[in-house]
């Protein structure tokens, strides 16, 4: 197959493979949550673990709960498939690397009398917290400045690790740390049991699926009875043994993401290329595994990169077999990200082009170059580095290394300096006091003392909300959330420590940043207008803002006139730059309850339109309830002079403290790749972005003219795929106010 020419074409098994996928696929949103298995059947394992088991420690009985969820559930065959497994029943009691277990449900009795054995810790860990540190009301109002403790947590396990030493070897590690334990360290012991528990339990799954499959056989026409009997034979070696071929390899892996919640599937052109042979038949079960994904919402897939032994090119038949597999597929999952360096071979860009060209938004390419000495600079080995991945909608992570808090909390600047301008205090939401009395904008007679105060309210707030942030690293701390991945990072192992108990080798923190363009820009106009020129007067600018510029029309032309962050402008650029530079380096003098200081990120997603709807009118000239930026790039339609100039502008600012992972919302209409010439000039653009500053870039090709359309005639648009931020969806699938959002990137 030609790499870029010559389409991938789902046939004969794979074309049977994806009509079953079809008849199955659940909506966007429920992939995305990857609640993709069977109605709940009414089963209870968690329940009946805690139950029967009373005197058991929590991480025991959360280990029986996990293993028994999956043991309980019936095995489904789907015919024709090279890969079997297929997720649990969607219960209402369940656990999950979020929190721990979870109940979405009415309590009952039952409920009631296990729930604080269920759940160690809860929410009110972290509001007790904000109360004492902020009293009621302000702690009730700082939902508009920021949210703590986290709400997610992917981490990429080692799937490298898994594969070289399979289940067994896996359990022997277990075994080993146990043996050197002392038995007076109770903490570690019953770490290393749910572990143990775990990969039993593991094993044991496999073996019941490959019952199910002899039993199937017995009644299977002939063919299909002989295919039954190999996938048995294959689910039996990988029950204990490391994999030695592809089919047992992809067996084993797929098996650990069910098992993981889908989650992030990592460099999935790396580990598994050792078991290519290149045969049509490793064609047909690349493609099947990447239809698996996509049913079942894998959040991230990522290829290309270089090696972390030596840092070439890693690029293979794997990589460009994903990239023809997805484009074939045109959709919007998986996600995919592509790793590209100074050596990312030239087809490869031209295909990742190519596949915008044709109106797909995947993949986000993601820069070595920058990304790679970012994470050294933070303390990350240099080989360790090298081998980074991308997760949930474009962080960063060590796979099987790593555990960077994936969104501890997220942080609006926009709404600090709102509070800035009001003596400390909201003027939306109550008048009430939120920090430091330092003033009030009309108080601020010099540029130098309107910067003062705003970086010291920073301080005073980023103290509480790390703070809370780690409380939220408690909960999952005391909940064991992430136990299934605990067993397949290295460390944990080693140290007989989960992974929120400070047991991977990285952890770091991170948190979303929002409003460096709004704030950035609102400081540039001021200094330009108010203290430089003194062309507007901070009473009249005061009045201005307070009246949300009604009356003050002129005023706020002259603020929207002044260069944006966004247009190659250096002094503005560097205005936002240095608002994320002092809350990137402030957030880094603080430690994570996981043992490292904290990192900043952006990828808010739809975060930057409820930031935008938290905060009033502003002094560079945005109006109040408008949406702040979803990325690191500028304010929604604050660029107007073009896309070189918007990448010069974000290439400018300090990414190597937002090693989170920061993307920035590129749009390339598709009228302006329809020629090798112009895909090739857009290819020529996004390296040169991702060399010299630029650490993520996700593409959006869908016109103005057509959301517009989609708007009106939501029937005739249901295959436009757009951009939201760290994900793609098709655009009729979007809200109102996220679709005008999208819109209004575009400008005027």
């Amino acid at each position: 197959m030609n790499r870029v020419d010559e389409k991938f074409v789902f046939e004969g098994r794979n074309a049977k493979v994806r009509e079953q996928v079809l008849k199955r696929l659940r909506p966007r949103d429920e992939r995305e949550g990857t609640w993709t298995g069977p109605e709940d059947d009414g089963r209870e394992p968690f329940l009946d673990a805690f139950e029967n088991n009373p005197n058991d420690p929590y991480i025991i009985n959360l280990a029986r709960g996990i293993v028994d969820s999956w043991m309980v559930s019936d095995p489904v065959i789907t015919e024709g498939e090279y890969f079997l497994g297929f997720p649990r029943p969607k219960r209402l009691i369940h656990e999950h690397f979020h929190k721990g277990i979870l109940i979405e449900c009415e309590e009952t009795p039952r409920i009631a009398a296990l729930k604080d054995r269920l759940i160690p810790m809860n929410r009110t860990h972290i509001d007790k917290r904000g109360v004492e540190l902020m009293g009621e009301e302000a702690y009730a109002a700082a939902d508009w400045v920021w949210w703590a403790g986290g709400y997610q947590g992917h981490i990429v396990p080692s799937y490298d690790k898994l594969l070289t030493l399979g289940i067994s070897g896996t359990i022997a590690q277990i075994d080993h740390y146990d043996s050197i334990t002392p038995e007076s360290n109770t903490k570690k012991k019953n770490f290393y049991k749910a572990c143990r528990i775990i990969m039993e339990g593991f094993s044991a799954w496999f073996k019941k699926y490959a019952d199910a499959c002899e039993e199937a056989a017995k009644t299977a026409e002939p063919s299909w009875a002989k295919e039954l009997l190999r996938n048995a034979e294959n689910l039996r070696t990988v029950a204990w043994d490391a994999p030695k071929t592809l089919h047992e390899a992809g067996q084993l892996m797929w098996g650990f993401a069910l098992w993981d919640w889908v989650d992030c599937v990592g460099r999935f052109d790396q580990y598994l290329y050792p078991f290519w042979t290149g045969s049509d038949e490793d064609c047909q079960m690349i493609a099947e595994l990447i239809m698996k994904v996509w049913e079942h919402g894998s959040h991230n897939v990522v290829l290309g990169g270089v090696k972390p032994c030596d840092g070439t090119d890693a690029t293979n038949d794997i990589s460009y077999l994903v990239l023809q597999v997805i484009r074939a597929n045109h959709d919007v999952h998986p996600r995919v990200a592509v790793r590209i360096h100074e050596n990312t071979p030239a087809d490869l860009l031209d295909l990742i082009v190519t596949l915008w060209s044709e109106g797909m938004s995947d993949p986000t390419v993601a820069s070595d170059t920058q990304i790679i000495p970012g994470l050294v600079g933070y303390g990350v080995k240099l080989e360790d580095a090298r081998d980074y991945t991308m997760l949930g909608c474009q962080e960063i992570e060590i796979p099987g290394k790593s555990n960077f808090g994936c969104e501890d909390g997220s942080f609006n600047l926009a709404k600090v300096l709102e509070y800035t301008f009001n003596h400390g205090r909201d003027r939306l939401h109550g008048d009430v006091q939120m920090c430091l009395d330092l003033g009030g904008l009309t108080d601020f007679d010099t540029f130098d003392k309107l910067w003062d105060a705003y970086t010291r309210e920073i301080e005073y707030l980023t103290r509480i909300h790390l703070d809370l942030c780690n409380y939220g690293v408690d909960i999952r701390n005391a909940n064991v959330s992430k136990l299934v991945k605990s067993c397949m990072t290295e460390a944990c192992i080693e140290r007989g420590l989960n992974l929120d108990d400070g047991g991977s080798i990285y952890n770091y923190g991170c948190i979303e940043t929002g409003g460096h363009g709004t704030v950035g820009d609102s400081l540039y106009a001021m200094k330009k207008l108010v203290y430089d020129e003194k062309k507007i007067s901070l009473e009249t600018l005061d009045a201005a803002l307070k009246a949300n510029f009604e009356g003050y029309e002129d005023v706020r032309r002259m603020l929207l006139d002044v260069p944006k962050y966004g247009n190659s402008d250096e002094e503005a650029d560097a205005m936002a730059a240095r608002v994320l530079e002092h809350y990137w380096n402030e957030i880094g003098k603080y430690t994570t309850r996981r043992g490292q200081p904290f990192t900043g990120a952006c990828s808010l997603l739809e975060g930057g339109i409820g930031m935008g709807e938290a905060i009033g009118a502003m002094p560079d000239g945005r109006l109040a309830g408008e949406p702040l930026g979803n990325s690191i790039g500028p304010r929604t339609g604050a660029d107007k002079s073009g896309v070189t100039a918007m990448l010069t502008s974000v290439s400018r600012m300090p990414l190597h403290l937002g090693m989170g992972g920061s993307g920035c919302n590129v749009l390339f209409p598709r009228e302006i790749l329809t020629t090798a010439e112009s895909r090739e000039r857009v290819a020529g653009l996004i390296k040169t972005y991702l060399a010299m500053g630029g650490q993520l870039a996700q593409i959006t090709t869908a016109s103005k003219e057509e959301m517009i359309s989609a708007q009106k005639n939501p029937e005739d648009w249901g295959n436009l795929i757009v951009r939201v931020g760290g994900f793609s969806q098709k655009f009729i699938e979007l809200d109102k106010p996220t679709q005008n959002e999208i819109i209004m990137r575009y400008g005027d």
